[in-house]
């Protein structure tokens, strides 16, 4: 076992990435980078050395500028990540607010969090967590009983949140600071699973008010809501790990991004934590300026496409293939991303998988998607398209709207806010025919009954159960990749790019993660430098 005190780590990303980062023309995004003598991101820094990012040792801790104002493009209907796997959510808690049992690095490992060590057994089906010593928000002492409580509270989620549970058969508290997790068979995906929202941690009783606002353990303290407006964050004196270096932080809901922009410019917000839409168009031209920086940051988010596969127009499956031939991947993604981004037809995320692949069963051919749909006997097919009228999702809109229409479809457009789209679509109804996302899901979140594709296979699902539960990698990662396919051949999801995220923030913000477990923005490494 290995212990473990939260601290600002050593930032990295995957060279794809860093190139994608220069491209943008950030000579700054260096500062937040290690020099090439610096010690790797799994090894601590020299004793005389302070690590990267952080205060010499003669330097305080905190500097008297400790306000810091971060404008974000979408707000949620509440707080209850269980209900609900909006980005909305997640973006301001994971990390922040609500900690996880353990906690993503950069390189894809896994360190500890909420639990400060573990075990696992040799069959890989028995997980003994040693629980840290930790204060909640309210000044309650953090034990087992409480990990306990809330990973029921999550596996009995919607979505996401419960897939990591799949293979779990129990979750025990032998005492007040340990907590065994016993598997039905070995799963790789668990572990990762609980370095998300998936593991959430708050107070044994207090799930009725997480919608809200949290109790958690992390290093700010959710303080007040004001619906439309902005979410205020104060630090947590108690909290277990570093102090952050903001005392108040507050998040502004801003849905139009040239004035988020506008106001970053203006110096009324320090940070803009995702471009998204029409401020694409706006990157090289922030980056250009003095005072501020474009950051680039490795996703772990996929923006799709996603049919209905109960809707009575897809029952056929020569429109489903249809629909597939009409997209044009580059074009959505110059206009939604300003061209950053992986193009894919297979749903791996993140795409550095071992069993990624360059799979497409369905290349761009609308003159084949007119021939599918005369075989069909249904030639101009009216198919109705509920999109989001935030962020990225108009200009995709526009995009998938034209090219279906050069395909030989009539397309029927249904502009949805945040929290009507969340309720529809999200929703148990899945209320819609026709739709386009973007989000941090893996495949498994496909299993049946599908999640809203509402599209299921029992085969599929047996080759990512299989797939989990193998002990030699090889033979997951061969699983895998049959169930990637195979799904792309369904055709009911339509992956267009795995995402790299553009950040915009004042030139002397430090600490930013040029990479996330789960569309965190991690306020904790945050300091002007």
């Amino acid at each position: 076992m290995r212990t473990y005190k939260r601290s600002r780590p050593i930032l990295g990303l995957m060279l794809t990435f860093a190139l994608l980062a220069a491209a943008c023309g950030g000579d700054d995004d260096a500062a937040d980078e290690p020099a090439a003598d610096e010690p790797a991101a799994d090894e601590p820094a020299a004793a005389d050395e302070p690590a990267a990012d952080e205060p010499a040792a003669d330097e305080p801790a905190a500097a008297a500028d400790e306000e810091l104002t971060i404008a974000v493009a979408q707000e949620p209907p509440n707080w209850d990540y269980t209900q609900s796997g909006a980005t909305a959510i997640k973006t301001p808690l994971l990390y922040n607010v609500v900690e996880s049992l353990v906690e993503k690095q950069a390189d894809g490992s896994v360190a500890p969090m909420v639990a400060e060590s573990w075990e696992v057994s040799d069959d890989g089906t028995v997980y003994t967590f040693a629980i840290r010593e930790a204060k909640f928000h309210d000044g309650s002492d953090l034990d087992s009983a409480d990990v306990v409580a809330s990973l029921e509270y999550n596996r009995a989620g919607e979505g996401d949140i419960a897939t990591p549970f799949d293979s779990v058969a129990s979750i025990e508290a032998p005492d007040a600071r340990t907590v065994v997790v016993t598997l039905n068979q070995p799963s790789q995906a668990f572990l990762n699973g609980m370095a998300t929202i998936s593991s959430a941690i708050v107070p044994d009783g207090t799930t009725d008010q997480i919608a809200q606002g949290p109790i958690g353990t992390g290093p700010f303290v959710f303080v007040e809501w004001k619906p439309d407006v902005s979410v205020a964050m104060t630090r947590f004196a108690d909290y277990w790990g570093d102090q952050p270096f903001f005392s108040n932080v507050t998040w502004r809901f801003i849905t139009d991004e040239t004035a988020s922009l506008n106001a970053l410019l203006a110096g009324d917000i320090d940070a803009v934590a995702a471009i998204l839409g029409e401020g694409i168009d706006r990157v090289e031209e922030i980056d250009a300026e003095a005072d501020f920086k474009i950051l680039t940051i490795a996703g772990f988010e996929i923006s799709y496409l996603s049919l209905n596969a109960t809707a009575p127009i897809f029952q056929d499956p020569l429109v489903v293939q249809a629909v597939n031939y009409a997209i044009d991947r580059q074009p959505i993604v110059d206009a939604a991303f300003a061209g950053l981004g992986e193009l894919t037809c297979t749903f791996v995320n993140p795409p550095n998988e071992p069993w990624a692949s360059d799979y497409c069963p369905y290349p761009y051919d609308p003159a084949k998607s007119r021939e599918l749909l005369a075989e069909a006997g249904v030639p101009d097919l009216v198919i109705p398209f509920k999109y989001l009228t935030i962020a990225e999702f108009p200009p995709i809109q526009e995009v998938v709207t034209a090219q279906l229409t050069d395909a030989g479809f009539k397309v029927e457009l249904e502009g949805r806010e945040l929290t009507t789209y969340l309720d529809e679509v999200l929703g148990e109804s899945a209320d819609y025919t026709f739709t386009s996302l973007s989000g941090p899901s893996t495949i498994d979140a496909w299993k049946c009954p599908g999640f809203f594709t509402l599209y299921c296979d029992p085969v599929f699902d047996q080759l990512l159960i299989d797939g989990d539960a193998a002990i030699d990698s090889a033979v997951t990662t061969d699983l895998r990749r049959q169930a990637v396919e195979m799904h792309a051949d369904a055709g009911f999801l339509i992956p267009i790019v795995a995402k790299v995220q553009a950040a915009a923030v004042r030139a002397d913000l430090k600490g930013v993660k040029l990479f996330t477990a789960g569309s965190e923005f991690d306020l904790g490494y945050l300091s002007f430098g």
